[in-house]
């Protein structure tokens, strides 16, 4: 595993407090609207803190520089 910068362990730590406190709602009997929005977005949180840098991002669709013979 990489190391994480430190916006990226924050918004790690914040995914996982979301998970947590939907993991509660959801077994402390809330309503599906109270719970969900904080699991839902824990999780996404989760991920979003291991997606790589828009430095090194691969753009499939850009037209690559024509080299001359």
């Amino acid at each position: 595993m990489r190391k994480l910068k430190t916006s990226q362990k924050v918004v790690l730590a914040m995914g996982i407090l979301g998970v947590l406190i939907g993991i509660f709602g959801k077994l402390s009997a809330w309503e599906y609207g109270e719970y969900f929005p904080f699991f839902y977005a824990g999780s996404s949180m989760m991920w979003i803190a291991f997606l790589p840098h828009r430095k090194s991002c691969n753009n499939s669709f850009k037209r690559k520089a024509v080299q001359k013979p």
